[in-house]
């Protein structure tokens, strides 16, 4: 075997290579480099896969998740973790997770996460679960770290394939709230679901959201703050720049849009809110509430297909549904239909914004030309149409505004009523032109008619035609504004014949005449200038006219060539110039004025010329005037006249003198005289006056020195009358400093018949001083002059300071003392007294804090006194206090009583106080006892009494009782006030078989059990009322009763009587709601006005269609009625209540009694159904017969067709003397009573030919004596009946016959 040298082989394979060159060297460098890439990512995509792998190997591991989670809280600063249970495949709990930096806490009660790593096989991320419980978030923006603005340069969208999928199958967020500074927000319950992919994009699964609140709570001082920084962002605003906005605005605003490019499909399956609500407090009162009980959306984006399938809002301001589709490239179509229902918006109870609907549509495309139209109906009904292209420059528009009638305010008294509003605007945003076409009426605004047209631009306005018609007349306004630069306008007004008397009755002027006018507003100041002012006309049928031209600006205040106004005989003239040289005069010529204004007459000659510089003028003055009359003031003569020189200075006199002045009824001023002389460093001013009830004299001498700014002056004979008296000054001193802005007033007292005020010391009176006074005197006559009657008697003293400061509050302090202070007051025909031995009050405001005591003690009677602290006074105002009432009786309310009558009572008092004036907290009782009274007006007497009320702080209780010497009436109840404006009371009354005697009209056993329960805006009444037994006995109308004067004639006696329903609101405005029942037992008789019976029954007095009435009826049973003379028996008697107390239903039928009647198989009645008010009346008959035969057996008890037989003229006498016995029942049996016999009364019995008279009465108890006299046969008939046993009678009868019978009565 021969073996070869490799050497020599590759060396020739080297040079067969170099020598033949099929392939370069660099080829081999290649394939090196690619197995080099090839092997570094396989170690890269191994070194990855193990760590993924032994990552998710940890993680899958109970222990090496709490070893992974526990080096995550080690690592990252402010978070711990409380409790680990659980790893992610089969749900990881987190509990007590807390994270902790600058500005930011954030505590997680619970949190669940669950992942299923079985979807990463299929290039997909799996949450089963993640879910948070109980999480607090606080976020103080004070403390959060500065942020750093970052520059981020956006693009256009694009849509974004992902490298896997996501889906979490439970998103579940409960009981969250996060606070940020002011804010709250709290979440009850989240429930989603969610998916991401690249097939249907982000899907959002049914989602719900229950009760999600953000409430806002702020101080009145942070509220105040707030509102201060936005009027300083408002007047900070910096100016427009009109031309940077314009070139804004002129590219088209969609021009560089194609399309709308979404990173994937978006789909909302369905989303609903319930329970949402926004709400804002300032002060813990509630200035803003929105809620929204539900909400819904649902919507869709394919590609480049956007659907709002369902959009359903309900809130408390209106109610909002949508639907519509919009295509996102091309043209961009839409179709978008939106209904709202706007609530009403109040005020208090003023109505902001009726209940109105709208109706919106938007169609048409972006691209090309979109449309909107707005129907409106309700509070408002009008039509908004407009069209817009977004995709041309300048964004032309066409807007149109129809309504067949407006107005505003929505309620009220006379709103601005607008009607055929016609409004249309064309053009861009750069370039427009509106025109506006209405008629309009209220508000002020007399009817009239606009015709108004203009053109302009963003920053000018063009007037081409603005035409009013109005008050009979009509105007006429063309000219232009532009507010590029500051402000500046031309204006031309054209009026004819305007009628101002059609809108102001008082004010007959009717005008015409041009007006002309520019001027300009900017940074170099103000100008205005009139060239034309020519108007003409009449006013209260006098001529009148205003020419003249005049300009103003900032140089020169005013100036006037010449302006003329004649009225009649009156001419008025002003010319000249108002600036730093002035040259100014005023003529009046004006004898009689009378008309020119509403209410005005007067007469006026002078002249007023002012030279020099307008603020140190010369002034010269000549003004006289007479018969003024202006409204409720009225000056008989007046003359002013007076020259004033400012420079060097200021020096002049001026006299004034004045007539016959009067203020309507309360203020006459025979005469008037002031008058000033002197300069600066010597004046004198005096002032007489003579008048009723007030007038003044007094003499003031005074300098004023311009170094120091300091005027000292004297003022002397000070003498005023009042209504009180005359107070008199004899003299004292003033200074006043004008630069520290400090008067210093020397001691001085001021005198007065029932008041003598003095100031012992001087006082500094300016930014801050203090003022000690001494009240030496204060009769309390003063009191009674002012309140025009004698009321009180006695007199008081005071003396304190009283002092304030600019750097802290106020300062007082008050001790009042009064001695025998006596009040009375005439009550009717008495009056009742109090003495007052005496008063103390001490009082000292100092700190913002209050410090009072009083001692009050009563002649005869006990003492009152108070020691009160409020801390605060400005802001928190926190009580303490005490008060105590001890020794007081209501004895003193006897001096209001008869002499028969009487109250007396205990009361006593020990409260303490705390807590704040708005959150008052009392402790304490308040006692009456040993209470007992006998007054006429009571339907019951008092043997004994107690009440006691217990407070506990913010709430109360109350025990008492009523004894009377038949029964008791028991009394319990309690109060809250924790919220002031939101208290409540509850009093319950309870007794048995409670006796009540109310003279001349009835006698009760009543047994209430009745609540009552009060708020701030219902009072509410419930439980029952039994009445088991009752004696109702009415005779006659009382005593207080009036009866129709002889005078007075009755035009129409079928004119319905006003109905009283049962009131439903109480004085304060509480709405009164009632379930009370009452219950009358069968114990109950009443014997009114002929009627004699036993009532039975239930009414129920309660609340129905928002309206308190009374429900129910009333049984009359056993009854007896006497009319028509005759004795009636009522067979059926109902009376029902349906809600008109004074107005029931009747349902009765009465009957003659059967022992009367001819024939006893007969009956004859009445029959009374229908309203009380007007009831139908029937005479009927059992069998039935006409109504002569049925009247003329009610009357007599026989028929007509036996009129010829003798009887018939008795019966019919025997009815007419019953009907006039009838009337006389209450005086036969006042006369019984003289004699010893009760119940006496006179009647008749019997039929026809048998009729007669009887008189009947009780001798006693058991004794009944009837003694009866024949009306045709003369016979007489005696009758002795004495009761053996409540049902077994022994009765004798004397007549031709002798009688003894033994009668037992049976009842069914």
């Amino acid at each position: 075997m021969t073996m070869n040298n490799p050497n020599q082989t590759q060396s020739a394979v080297k040079n067969d290579k170099v020598s033949s060159a099929t392939k370069p060297t660099q080829n081999n460098n290649n394939k090196k480099n690619k197995k080099i890439f090839r092997r570094t990512l396989a170690v890269i995509g191994i070194f990855l896969g193990s760590t993924l792998a032994g990552t998710v190997g940890i993680i899958s591991t109970e222990s090496g998740t709490k070893w992974a989670l526990g080096l995550v809280d080690d690592m990252v600063d402010g978070l711990s973790i409380g409790e680990v249970s659980g790893k992610l495949q089969n749900g990881l709990t987190l509990k007590d997770v807390k994270f902790v930096t600058d500005g930011v806490d954030v505590n997680v009660a619970n949190a669940h996460l669950q992942l299923d790593f079985g979807c990463l096989l299929h290039r997909e991320i799996c949450i089963e679960d993640a879910s948070i419980k109980r999480t607090y978030v606080a976020v103080n923006t004070a403390l959060l770290p500065p942020s750093q603005e970052q520059k981020e340069e956006s693009g256009p969208m694009k849509r974004i394939s992902l490298p896997i999928s996501v889906k979490v199958k439970n998103i579940a967020v409960e009981e969250t709230q996060v606070q940020t500074d002011q804010q709250q927000l709290t979440l009850a319950k989240l429930q989603s679901a969610v998916s991401l992919n690249n097939n249907s994009g982000l899907t959002l699964a049914p989602t719900l959201i229950e009760h999600f609140r953000v409430e806002t709570a702020l101080s009145k001082e942070q509220f105040e703050q707030q509102q201060k920084q936005a009027a300083e962002k408002a007047q900070s605003v910096t100016p427009i720049d009109w031309n940077a906005l314009e070139q804004t605005l002129t590219p088209a605003l969609l021009g560089n849009l194609k399309e709308i490019t979404l990173p994937f499909d978006m789909h909302i399956e369905d989303l609903q809110i319930k329970e949402m609500r926004y709400q804002s407090e300032v002060d813990n009162k509630i200035t803003q509430q929105i809620t929204i009980p539900e909400a819904q959306l649902q919507a869709h984006v394919n590609g480049y297909n956007a659907e709002l399938k369902t959009m359903a809002i309900t809130s408390s301001l209106g109610n909002v549904n949508g639907n519509g589709t919009m295509q996102l490239d091309g043209d961009m179509p839409l179709n978008i239909h939106l209904q709202t229902e706007i609530a009403p918006i109040k005020s208090d109870k003023d109505l902001l914004f009726p209940r109105t609907t709208a109706d919106l549509v938007l169609s048409g495309s972006l691209k090309n030309v979109a449309a909107l139209e707005l129907n409106t109906k309700g509070g408002i009904n009008a039509n908004l149409k407009g069209q817009v292209e977004l995709n041309k420059e300048k964004t032309p528009l066409q807007i149109s505004l129809t309504s067949q009638a407006l107005q505003y305010p929505f309620s009220g008294n006379d709103p601005l009523k607008v009607k055929n509003l016609n409004l249309n605007v064309t053009g861009d945003l750069l370039d427009y032109h509106a025109s506006l076409q209405a008629q309009a009426e209220g508000m002020g605004v007399p009817k009239s008619e606009l015709d108004f047209s203009a053109a302009g631009k963003l920053y000018q306005a063009n007037i081409e035609k603005l035409h009013l018609q109005a008050l009979d007349g009509k105007a006429d306004v063309s000219g232009n504004a532009n507010w590029k630069e500051g402000i500046s306008w031309q204006s031309a007004v054209k009026l004819d014949k305007i009628n101002l008397g059609a809108f102001v009755k008082d004010f007959p002027a009717v005008l015409s005449g041009n007006l002309a006018s520019t001027g300009a507003v900017n940074h170099d100041g103000w100008s205005i200038n009139v060239p034309e002012l020519d108007i003409n006309g009449s006013v209260s049928r006098h001529p009148l006219t205003l020419k003249g031209v005049f300009t103003s600006s900032r140089t020169e205040l005013v100036n006037v060539p010449n302006l003329l106004l004649t009225y009649g005989e009156n001419k008025i003239t002003a010319q000249g110039i108002l600036s730093e040289k002035s040259d100014f005069h005023l003529d009046v010529q004006a004898p009689n004025l009378r008309g020119l204004l509403p209410d005005l007459t007067a007469s006026l000659n002078g002249k007023a010329i002012l030279t020099g510089k307008i603020t140190e003028p010369h002034l010269d003055l000549d003004l006289n005037g007479g018969n003024i009359q202006f409204q409720d003031l009225k000056l008989s003569k007046i003359n002013a006249k007076g020259k004033i020189d400012s420079l060097p200075l200021i020096q002049g006199n001026l006299n004034i003198n004045a007539e016959g002045f009067k203020y309507a009824d309360n203020v006459e001023l025979k005469s008037i005289s002031l008058t000033a002389n002197g300069d600066e460093k010597a004046h004198k001013l005096q002032l007489r006056s003579q008048g009723e009830p007030v007038a003044a004299n007094l003499d003031l001498v005074g300098s004023f020195d311009r170094t120091s700014q300091v005027w000292n002056g004297t003022i002397s004979q000070t003498n005023i009358k009042s209504p009180v008296g005359e107070i008199k000054n004899n003299q004292f001193s003033v200074s006043y400093d004008n630069k520290a802005v400090n008067a210093n007033i020397s001691a001085h007292c001021w005198n007065n018949p029932d008041i003598e005020l003095c100031f012992p010391q001087a006082f500094n009176a300016g930014k801050s001083g203090e003022i000690p006074f001494n009240l030496k005197k204060l009769d309390l006559n003063l009191v009674n002059k002012l309140a025009e009657n004698e009321l009180l008697k006695g007199q008081l003293t005071s003396q304190g300071k009283f002092a304030w400061y600019t750097d802290k509050p106020i300062k007082l302090d008050l001790q009042v003392n009064g001695k025998n202070i006596n009040y009375a007051q005439k009550i009717d025909y008495r009056t009742f007294k109090l003495a007052v031995p005496s008063l103390n009050l001490n009082a000292q405001i100092a700190d913002n804090n209050l410090n009072a005591k009083t001692d009050i003690r009563i002649q005869d009677q006990g003492n009152i006194n108070a020691d009160v602290k409020i801390t605060d006074l400005a802001k928190a105002r926190k009580l303490d206090g005490k008060l105590k009432i001890a020794g007081l009786n209501l004895n003193v309310l006897n001096q209001l009583l008869t002499n028969k009558e009487k109250v007396s009572a205990d009361v006593n008092a020990n409260l303490n106080f705390a807590g704040s004036l708005n959150a008052l907290l009392i402790n304490g009782s308040f006692n009456i006892n040993h209470t007992k009274a006998v007054i006429g007006a009571m339907p019951f007497d008092i043997n004994d009494g107690e009440l006691a009320l217990q407070f506990h702080g913010n709430s109360s209780t109350l025990r008492g009782h009523i004894t009377t010497p038949e029964s008791r009436l028991d009394l319990d109840g309690n109060a809250s006030w924790k919220d002031l404006n939101d208290w409540r009371t509850q009093i319950h009354a309870k007794a048995h078989e409670f006796y009540l005697n109310i003279p001349s009209m009835a006698k009760l056993k009543v047994s209430p059990d009745v609540k009552m329960e009060a708020t701030p805006t219902v009072l509410d009444l419930t439980g029952e009322i039994d009445i088991p037994w009752g004696r109702i006995a009415i005779e006659s109308l009382p005593e207080s009763a009036v009866t129709t004067s002889s005078d007075e004639v009755i035009l129409d006696e079928k004119t319905d009587q006003a109905l009283l329903p049962l009131a439903t609101k109480t004085q304060d405005g509480q709405m009164i709601r009632s379930d009370l029942q009452i219950h009358i037992g069968d114990d109950v008789t009443v014997n009114a006005y002929g009627l004699n019976s036993n009532l039975e029954g239930r009414l129920l007095v309660k609340q129905a269609k928002g309206k308190l009435g009374l429900f129910g009826g009333i049984d009359l049973k056993h009854g007896r009625y006497a009319s028509f003379g005759q004795d009636l028996l009522i067979r059926k008697g109902q009376i029902s209540f349906s809600g008109m107390p004074s107005n029931p239903m009747l349902n009765i039928e009465a009957i003659r009694n059967p022992e009367a009647m001819e024939d006893s198989n007969i009956i004859a009645g009445v029959k009374v159904i229908g309203i009380a008010d007007a009831p139908e009346v029937t005479v009927f008959s059992e069998p039935s017969m006409p109504q002569d035969q049925a009247l003329a057996y009610l009357l007599t008890g026989r028929s007509l067709e036996n009129s010829g037989e003798a009887g018939s003229g008795g019966s019919i006498g025997a009815a007419l003397l019953g009907m006039g016995l009838a009337k006389s029942g209450k005086a036969v049996g006042k006369i019984g009573e003289v004699f010893g016999i009760s119940d006496l009364n006179v009647g008749t019995a019997g039929v026809g030919d048998s009729s007669k008279v009887v008189v009947s009465g009780n001798l006693t108890k058991d004794l009944q004596i009837k003694y009866g006299v024949g009306l045709f046969d003369g016979l007489a008939e005696i009758t002795l009946r004495y009761r053996l046993l409540p049902r077994l009678f022994l009765q004798s009868i004397s007549s031709t016959n002798q009688t003894v019978d033994l009668i037992y009565q049976f009842e069914f």
